[in-house]
């Protein structure tokens, strides 16, 4: 699939959601992902694309610095957070804890994990950016999880 079959895949989306991991890796520059993820975070920048992560998303962002008291990598969060054009944090409603109540009653998966999928219901995202498998149970939104682009992403590289 690689990052052509991913870019195809999310062209006509106006609305995505990131879980943890796809900003974990875009920040860190986690290669082979970063090389997918940094047309997605482009198209966000240019305000293309409409971009939603989850309080539950941003909180788990925010332990490994805090946890570390790495106060730089704690900045450089901060600062993706609160400035990056066409990017947006959605708080926890009560309507997003019930939609994620019904969505771990149905799938079984944690708590975390169900609110931000009905975060990403709430805020009327098309896909849902990720690498969680267990997520694939989910109808709406679409999951894409970007392990199935990098392993044809790594053949590639490899030929």
């Amino acid at each position: 699939m690689g990052k052509d079959a991913f870019l195809s895949k999310i062209a006509g989306c106006q609305r995505i959601l990131l879980d943890t991991n796809s900003i974990i890796y875009f920040l860190q520059n986690v290669n082979p992902y970063s090389t997918i993820l940094k047309p997605l975070f482009s198209l966000c920048e240019g305000q293309k694309l409409a971009v939603f992560i989850s309080l539950i998303t941003e909180a788990e962002l925010l332990v490994g610095p805090l946890k570390e008291d790495n106060k730089e990598t704690l900045a450089k969060v901060q600062l993706f957070l609160n400035t990056f054009p066409g990017f947006k944090v959605i708080p926890i409603s009560r309507q997003i804890g019930y939609t994620a109540a019904s969505i771990r009653a149905k799938t079984n998966l944690r708590l975390p994990d169900a609110l931000i999928i009905a975060t990403a219901q709430a805020a009327g995202c098309e896909m849902i950016i990720g690498n969680d498998l267990a997520w694939s149970k989910i109808d709406y939104p679409e999951v894409i999880l970007l392990d199935k682009y990098i392993s044809e992403q790594m053949n590639q590289w490899k030929q």
